[in-house]
């Protein structure tokens, strides 16, 4: 597994001038976080289709609660941990809004178009995936498909290691008990693995 693909060491001038509200600060923020974020959230909710919108309310947190960042060493963790709060409750609300019959289930735009096999095993995956509480699913997918560390997920998550781990084998177990009921989902894991 890999660290958070930030690279970057954390700016106490950025957070700073963020906190102030500096256009050039801010620039520099979606600059630096805006591909991860969306990233996240597309992998996260299955499709692309409000992403733009939940990038925007990410940020917007971010700019509005940075004051409350007590380690500087801390904000990339910071703002993974606002588009992790920001995925889980848009997960929610998607549940709901499908539950009351105002939205349908997602198209899954993020698989290949070329590939029928791919598209239709991927898209088995994200109906396995809405089948999880919204905070198993997030941790499911940051962990195994953008591969972030446990020690950063506890970080994002605001949560000690012990934990993290905890909930990722509950949503793990989960997710393969679903799995074991669709032998088409079973047999397309078997060949990504």
């Amino acid at each position: 597994m890999v660290a958070l693909p930030l690279g970057r060491n954390p700016d106490p001038v950025l957070v700073r001038e963020i906190i102030e509200g500096r256009p050039a600060a801010i620039a520099q923020l979606f600059d630096r976080y805006a591909g991860l974020v969306r990233r996240m959230l597309i992998r996260t909710l299955g499709n692309s289709h409000d992403v733009e919108d939940l990038a925007q309310e990410t940020f917007l947190t971010v700019i509005r609660r940075c004051r409350t960042l007590r380690d500087v060493e801390a904000f990339d963790s910071f703002v993974i941990g606002v588009a992790i709060r920001v995925a889980r409750n848009e997960v929610r609300k998607r549940r709901l809004r499908r539950l009351v019959g105002l939205e349908q289930a997602p198209d899954v735009a993020a698989a290949p178009a070329h590939d029928p096999v791919a598209r239709e095993g991927i898209r088995r995956v994200y109906r396995a995936l809405d089948r999880l509480d919204a905070g198993s699913r997030v941790l499911f997918v940051l962990r195994h498909v953008e591969q972030l560390e446990l020690t950063e997920l506890a970080k994002a998550e605001g949560c000690s290691l012990a934990t993290v781990k905890r909930r990722l084998t509950k949503a793990e177990q989960r997710f393969e008990a679903i799995a074991a009921g669709d032998p088409a989902l079973c047999s397309f894991l078997r060949r990504r693995s």
